[in-house]
């Protein structure tokens, strides 16, 4: 997997934009296309000049974000701009991911509580379940020095769905996270002693040092929100169930259940 294009999303609702400070960052190492998208929607009259106001206002708003843009621009970052009129923005986010075909999306995340994620979707929840390519939550500001990842492994190797997806989260991890520069660790979470997997085939398939390697028995989410306090990472890396349906009412998936938890920005790879 190659990536060329990573779609950011702009908040309307706020003065810094983590997600795109990081986008940038990315893109000074990498020759990719920054596309910075924002989505704004406010109830109008249905009488008088509605359509004339929602022209002004997404005009204002184009505004704002060809500003943003411009630092860009002049530091030879190729970058596009769009502004979406649509009061669900969190799926205005997953189309524009997909028309643009976009390898990554990347978004600011602000903590909420246990029960705020339950009575409501948040935009977090539902780019992790319904985007198609990889998302990552933005926390904070850019750290020039953050050299540390932990990827979140499933080592139950009797099925191949757990195979690929360990293969694509390593495969990212070294391309696009600049390994070789920083520090990559690798968690893996087992239940019992009779799934503990075997830490030294692990160590050999993935080529990571013995001590990079952490496996411990717990729940996974209780064992990845501790390695990655412990080791201090600046991200982490986990492989996503997509839901829908009954099923996503029903059952919350690793990487939602971490998210709040985590200090530092979380990647969930579909």
């Amino acid at each position: 997997m190659q990536i060329v294009k990573i779609l950011v999303v702009y908040d309307p609702t706020r003065d810094t934009q983590p997600a795109l400070a990081r986008a940038v960052q990315i893109a000074k190492r990498d020759q990719v296309e920054i596309h910075i998208f924002s989505c704004i929607y406010t109830e109008l009259a249905k009488a008088g000049d509605s359509a004339a106001k929602r022209k002004e206002l997404i005009s204002a708003q184009q505004e704002i974000v060809a500003a943003a843009a411009a630092p860009l621009r002049d530091s030879s970052i190729a970058v596009t701009t769009e502004v979406e009129w649509a009061e669900d923005w969190y799926q205005a986010v997953v189309r524009a991911s997909i028309s643009n075909n976009a390898d990554v999306v990347l978004k600011a995340s602000y903590k909420h509580s246990p029960t705020q994620r339950l009575l409501k979707p948040t935009s977090d929840r539902t780019l992790i379940r319904q985007c198609d390519c990889p998302v990552l939550l933005v926390k904070g500001e850019v750290n020039s020095d953050a050299r540390k990842v932990l990827a979140a492994i499933d080592a139950r190797g009797e099925k191949d769905t757990y195979k690929q997806l360990n293969e694509h989260i390593l495969d990212f991890c070294q391309r696009y996270m600049h390994i070789d520069s920083a520090e990559l660790h690798l968690v893996n979470a087992h239940k019992g002693l009779s799934d503990r997997p075997d830490k030294g085939a692990l160590v050999r398939a993935c080529g990571v040092a013995n001590e990079n390697v952490h496996i411990l028995m717990g729940e996974p989410d209780k064992v990845i929100v501790e390695t990655a306090k412990s080791l201090n990472a600046n991200l982490v890396v986990i492989g996503n169930s997509a839901r829908s349906g009954l099923s996503a009412l029903i059952n919350t998936n690793t990487a939602e259940k971490i998210l709040d938890e985590l200090d530092c920005d979380l990647l969930a790879l579909p």
